[in-house]
């Protein structure tokens, strides 16, 4: 369930987010394996103002929202076994996250057409600045696809579970399944009068996840 809005607001949820993001840090401490200077895109978290518009839309869109809140470094550790300090330089797994994640939460059902939007210099600006890629290194379909078959769907997963950790100790959500625009998340979020439990729910819609797979019907 999800608690009423009104009672947050943008400065609020930052300085809450301030600790919360220095603990999940400290909780994911593993290494990647390849240095920085291999990475063929850099996601570095950056807190930018956020501007609510009179329409009650967000200046940036959402994307600009969460990549000023939340620090998604975090990744790099839950994903580092996946990865070899040898071989060729790589995307910052960051990035691919976020890229697919963007695409979910506007609304584009084809990675295809998203990437294509990454492309336009002007449109796709804003996406390339809060997933830390360049317009001389825009990953393909073919490398997305690669990333989920890296990391797999439980990693996918793991990651969700984190950040629906961090709404939870927001108290944004209170019992056992996150819901966004109709699509219901398995998570690990709990109840304050619940244990921790995994509870497995599927798409009510028929639109893809940011993992990419069709929705069991």
């Amino acid at each position: 369930m999800v608690n009423p809005f009104h009672k947050f607001t943008i400065n609020s949820i930052s300085k809450k987010l301030n600790k919360i993001n220095i603990n999940v840090s400290l909780s994911h401490k593993k290494p990647f394996p390849k240095p920085l200077f291999c990475f063929l895109s850099h996601y570095r978290f950056k807190k930018r103002f956020v501007r609510i518009l009179p329409s009650g839309g967000i200046q940036g869109g959402y994307a600009r929202l969460i990549t000023s809140l939340i620090d998604f470094s975090f990744i790099r550790s839950l994903v580092a076994d996946c990865y070899s300090d040898i071989g060729p330089p790589c995307y910052d797994p960051v990035s691919l996250f976020l890229i697919d994640l963007f695409r979910y939460i506007d609304g584009y059902h084809d990675m295809c057409d998203f990437l294509a939007l990454l492309h336009d210099k002007d449109r796709g600006r804003g996406y390339r600045t809060y997933a830390g890629i360049t317009m001389a290194h825009i990953p393909c379909e073919g490398t997305m696809s690669i990333f989920r078959e890296r990391i797999g769907e439980s990693l996918y997963n793991e990651i969700f579970h984190v950040l629906v950790d961090i709404f939870h100790q927001l108290e944004m959500i209170t019992f056992r399944i996150l819901a966004h625009d109709g699509t219901l998340y398995p998570t690990r979020a709990v109840s304050m009068n619940t244990s921790p439990r995994t509870t497995s729910v599927r798409s009510t819609k028929n639109r893809s996840k940011p993992w990419g797979a069709s929705p069991t019907s």
